[in-house]
């Protein structure tokens, strides 16, 4: 009896003890999924830091530049030919210009021999896309302008710059037509100064003075007359040019 009441006890003595494991397995679970959840949000990294790192080619086309009328760049075009402002307002208006045909048009090549044209069409062709091309994320353009001083203006004090008129515009001809507008022309028209000054500058100058003009893109319209390209003057320094002496007389910030 009292070995039969042993081996009751012994199995008693397993069957509690597998509890016991069995609990503790089970709490151990409990903790360990706990813990995975909670060590997913506090480990220090954040939501952002787990999701998965944008490709190169992605962070290369988001840090793209939009193209096309209205996106305009940061290079500066500095004092451009007709030319030069055909091919920009080709690209502000998100056109291709006819290269060859312009190519063809050109003395050299129109009347080259059957043997030397061919050559001769592809290089022109090549030099006019070079210069297309140059105007690639352009949105200022750097220019001089020819300007004559006013009578002095002794109620206000200063002279007024003819060459930013309110309402004019500066013309360009080359294969199309093209147009400068500046909406802040009158911002720039006076100069202002003392009489005393006033006298000092036109014994400089006679009148005759030249502007060199930073312009920021602002916008193009199309117009019968051709394409107008649209901007406010950023900034802008006035030179003197008697007997080739050029002086600068002053400078200015619109921005």
């Amino acid at each position: 009896m009292t070995g039969k009441f042993q081996r009751y006890a012994f199995l008693a003595a397993i069957l509690g003890a597998m509890s016991l494991i069995g609990c503790g397995n089970a709490e151990d679970a409990k903790q360990t999924e706990t813990a995975a959840v909670y060590g997913a949000s506090n480990n220090g990294a954040s939501s952002e830091e787990k999701k998965p790192a944008k490709p190169e080619s992605a962070k290369a086309d988001a840090n793209k530049r939009p193209s096309g009328s209205g996106s305009f760049g940061d290079n500066v075009l500095s004092y451009p030919d007709d030319l030069q402002m055909t091919m920009l307002a080709y690209r502000l208006t998100d056109r291709a210009p006819p290269l060859e045909a312009w190519a063809g048009e050109e003395r050299d090549v129109k009347y080259a021999d059957e043997f030397t044209k061919a050559d001769k069409l592809k290089a022109e062709t090549e030099r006019l896309r070079s210069i297309y091309e140059a105007t690639a994320d352009v949105g200022f353009l750097q220019m001089r302008l020819n300007s004559q001083l006013s009578q002095y203006d002794s109620s206000k004090g200063g002279y007024y710059l003819t060459a930013f008129s309110p309402g004019g515009s500066f013309n360009f001809g080359g294969k199309e037509p093209v147009s400068i507008q500046l909406d802040n022309m009158g911002d720039a028209f006076f100069w202002p100064m003392d009489a005393e000054q006033a006298q000092e500058i036109l014994a400089l100058t006679t009148r005759r003075v030249s502007v060199d003009a930073k312009i920021r893109i602002t916008g193009t319209t199309r117009r019968t007359s051709g394409i107008v390209i649209k901007g406010d003057i950023a900034e802008y320094a006035i030179y003197s040019e008697r007997y080739n002496d050029e002086r600068q007389l002053a400078t200015f910030s619109l921005e």
